[in-house]
């Protein structure tokens, strides 16, 4: 019912190495595949020793230029959704369903006068019912603007037609149905107050003032920081890829995927044929994964360097702290261990790197100007 992406767990495994690397868990896999060879097979150093202003061309950051209005505008999303992520919500059984309402329903989808495996989520099935957010297009097109309009604890029918390329469940792709769906409530979240902050968000980040306000700057800065890294790498060029880098991080990414299958009851042999994919397809776009990924490593490498721009012992000590609470670990020993299973490498690296993205970000921020 849900829409499936054959690279699911991919994407899903890429943005947790990713968010471990610094860089942003939203970026996905490329389309586009190039057989052209440009990691470097020459170098031979570590990835560790890499000097990344070998392989960058850096554009200018010496001003970046940022509208107001766009990050006003980011801001203000990203704190409604924070607070809807905390859970802390009012069931609400009145009025009609808008667009960017989450509401809790049941269904029951038919074909032919006929319920279908994946069609339908009950009372009987799921007690807490499915908290669905009208407008994220989580569910096939047609679903969520067919609740649209309907009024909140009531049921109604709506009548949607699966794609041709829905891989779920290819004996219904292509066909039409009809859902039965009871609205059984609306979530309504309360405003950003230094109260909710204090309960729900707290210990956010130390340098910011437990409060709305402070919070409210916090989510603001951290935008402020993609975009400044995003305009930014835009203009910078990637001359070549260190080997040694790229096996690193290819590495990553496959143990992630690997291990995310794994405890789900897949193996990447069984999961890629179930998804009609090829060793050869999967290898390509683990390729084309780590090259993006490898080339934020670069660029935001050669600023640090071009800059002197270091990581502290102070920063790693805090930031160890903070992993260790993260991935349940009582000692950075246990730490190191978990991380070779979930990314086939130390944390010690991963954690640098993590830090040394933050700091080359707020480097960044220094020089963006707001219009």
């Amino acid at each position: 019912m849900k829409k499936y992406s054959k690279l699911l767990a991919v994407t899903l495994c890429a943005s947790i190495a990713l968010a471990s690397t610094g860089c942003s868990a939203t970026n996905k896999l490329k389309n586009a595949i190039t057989n052209k060879k440009t990691t470097s097979d020459t170098k031979k150093e570590s990835a560790e020793s890499v000097k990344c202003l070998d392989y960058v061309t850096l554009g200018d950051y010496s001003t970046i230029k940022i509208k107001k209005s766009e990050i006003d505008k980011s801001t203000k999303e990203q704190l409604e959704k924070n607070i809807k992520s905390t859970g802390d919500y009012k069931k609400v059984k009145t009025g009609k369903v808008k667009k960017g309402d989450i509401v809790n329903i049941y269904y029951v989808g038919k074909i032919n006068g006929k319920t279908f495996d994946g069609g339908s989520l009950t009372k009987k099935t799921n007690k807490a019912g499915y908290d669905l957010e009208i407008g994220s297009k989580s569910f096939i097109d047609g679903f969520e603007d067919g609740l649209i309009g309907k009024k909140i604890g009531s049921k109604c029918k709506v009548k949607v037609t699966f794609p041709k390329s829905y891989s779920q469940n290819q004996k219904i792709a292509g066909k039409k149905a009809v859902f039965s769906v009871t609205i059984n409530f609306k979530e309504v979240y309360p405003k950003l107050t230094d109260k909710f902050v204090k309960k729900n968000l707290k210990d956010f980040d130390k340098n910011y003032e437990n409060t709305a306000k402070g919070y409210t700057q916090y989510v603001r800065d951290t935008l402020l920081g993609e975009k400044a890294w995003k305009v930014f790498y835009d203009t910078c060029k990637i001359k070549d890829y260190p080997k040694s880098k790229m096996d690193t991080m290819k590495t990553q990414l496959k143990t992630s995927i690997t291990y995310y299958l794994k405890s789900n009851g897949y193996t990447l042999e069984n999961y890629l044929k179930s998804q009609n994919l090829s060793t050869k397809d999967f290898n390509k776009q683990l390729e084309t994964t780590a090259k993006s990924d490898v080339g934020k490593q670069l660029v935001y490498g050669a600023v640090a360097e071009k800059e002197n721009i270091k990581v502290t012992d102070k920063q790693y000590k805090d930031e160890v702290k903070t992993y260790l609470t993260n991935y349940n670990c009582k000692s950075e020993k246990e730490l190191n261990s978990t991380f070779k299973d979930y990314y086939g490498v130390d944390a010690k690296s991963i954690i640098k790197d993590d830090i040394l993205y933050k700091n080359v970000k707020n480097y960044l921020i220094k020089n963006v100007k707001e219009a």
